[in-house]
């Protein structure tokens, strides 16, 4: 019985990591496409996060509007740790 619930507990951990880099992916989407002053602490720590989470996936499909390249580049990565952090967490249990 206590292996199982390890193991439940390791997914929701695994779960609980792909969630909060899902959020500061697509919170960094969000605050670049509406425009938001990079000049402030809080929005430039969240956009640098969320640029650094998607350093592997930038530039993947270049496109010629800046903004449309954040949605297709970064989405693909946000997808991508979506998908990696699930099957993880399926694996562990």
């Amino acid at each position: 019985m206590l292996r199982t619930a390890t193991r439940y507990s390791a997914a929701t951990v695994v779960l609980v990591v792909t969630a909060v880099i899902a959020a500061f992916i697509a919170l960094a989407m969000i605050l670049l496409l509406a425009g938001a002053n990079q000049d402030n602490m809080i929005v430039n720590a969240i956009v640098t996060v969320g640029d650094f989470l998607t350093t592997p996936f930038q530039g993947m499909f270049p496109q010629t509007n800046a903004e449309r390249e954040i949605v297709v580049n970064w989405g693909i990565g946000l997808l991508v740790y979506l998908a990696i952090g699930a099957l993880i967490a399926r694996i562990v249990r």
